[in-house]
């Protein structure tokens, strides 16, 4: 069976699978989990895992955020204002993130949702800084010039001729 029936057959019943994570966690010092995690999927590591000599992960982001699920040291999700949290992988319980032996995790259920903001909060904020002034100082930093595509007339300026052949539907 090709690639494209193999991962359509994962799809539909993910059971017969298993994790082939733990070489990576082997060389590994950190994880960024980014998965979508269907019922019934294999783990990417256990709890088992997490607690071998040979787990040399030590910092994990789950952005995914699947509690008791196939990042087994997501225990709980954390916040933006306290986004770590300790994961005791002998012991199987939250410790400080700083603790000898603890895994840091990062794992903010609603983070996806904080980056457009952060994105939208970051632009607003050069906006202000750059632009705005720039209608009321004459441009004197060219901001306004470099930005304009068309001149008065509706041909390119000197930095947007690269796009006249799009314009002229070539």
């Amino acid at each position: 069976m090709g690639l494209k029936g193999s991962i359509q057959e994962f799809f539909k019943d993910p059971s017969g699978y298993q994790s082939n994570f733990m070489p990576y966690a082997k060389e590994s010092h950190y994880f960024i989990a980014g998965h979508f995690y269907g019922n019934g999927a294999p783990y990417l590591f256990t709890r088992e895992d997490a607690a071998s000599p040979e787990f040399n992960i030590n910092l994990i982001a789950d952005i995914s955020c699947d509690i008791d699920g196939p990042v087994a040291a997501t225990i709980k999700a954390s916040t933006i204002a306290n986004p770590f949290y300790g994961y005791d992988p002998i012991q199987e319980k939250e410790v400080a993130f700083n603790a000898p032996g603890a895994i840091t995790m990062m794992a903010v259920d609603n983070l996806p949702c904080e980056l457009p903001k952060d994105a939208s909060e970051g632009f607003g904020d050069m906006f202000l800084e750059h632009v705005i002034p720039a209608f009321f100082n004459g441009d004197s930093q060219g901001i306004l010039s470099r930005a304009q595509m068309t001149s008065k007339d509706g041909a390119l300026t000197p930095n947007f001729k690269y796009l006249q052949e799009y314009v002229n539907g070539q």
